[in-house]
């Protein structure tokens, strides 16, 4: 009674219709096969040096404040981010400019603190920046959201939100 092109999955002795079936990213089993030859990768990246926010040495790496208003200049690096302590008050607007300085492919960097929502991505040579109020008191986690390396998941760090007093 099934049309011949729909698929069915045996769950437990229940046959069941597959309605969607859709790849998650980055689901690896989606992949498809070329030759080699077909591809030219790119092997290194370039700074993005005419970007003015952004810096290329930890030595670099500041937290500016300007009233309210709270600047990061920041780096990630393999298994490190610089600053990897970021001192705010409740109330400041906190901008996240941050820099991946791995240059070599498949080094892509997040930066994810789950309580404000926050979550970018950082692809190699480049500069990103987010923009968002400190608006919850406390101490809020922040770790890279892309695997990155073996010490992925030593590359983290820590938000403190003072209250208002």
């Amino acid at each position: 009674s099934h049309p011949e092109n729909m698929q069915l999955v045996d769950i437990e002795g229940d046959k069941m219709e597959i309605i969607n079936e859709a790849p998650i990213d980055p689901e690896p089993h989606y992949a498809q096969i070329i030759k080699a030859d077909k591809i030219n990768p790119v092997k290194i990246y370039e700074k993005d040096e005419n970007n003015p926010d952004a810096i290329w040495s930890e030595k670099d790496a500041r937290i500016e404040r300007n009233g309210n208003k709270v600047t990061v200049y920041g780096i990630a690096v393999r298994s490190r981010f610089y600053p990897d302590e970021i001192k705010v008050n409740e109330g400041d607007e906190v901008t996240i400019h941050l820099t991946n300085i791995d240059l070599d492919q498949d080094i892509t960097h997040g930066f994810g603190i789950n309580l404000y929502d926050v979550n970018f991505e950082v692809q190699p040579g480049q500069t990103n920046t987010i923009k968002f109020k400190a608006d919850k008191p406390g101490v809020f986690p922040f770790y890279c959201t892309n695997f990155c390396s073996a010490l992925h998941q030593e590359m983290q760090g820590y938000m403190l939100v003072k209250p208002k007093e």
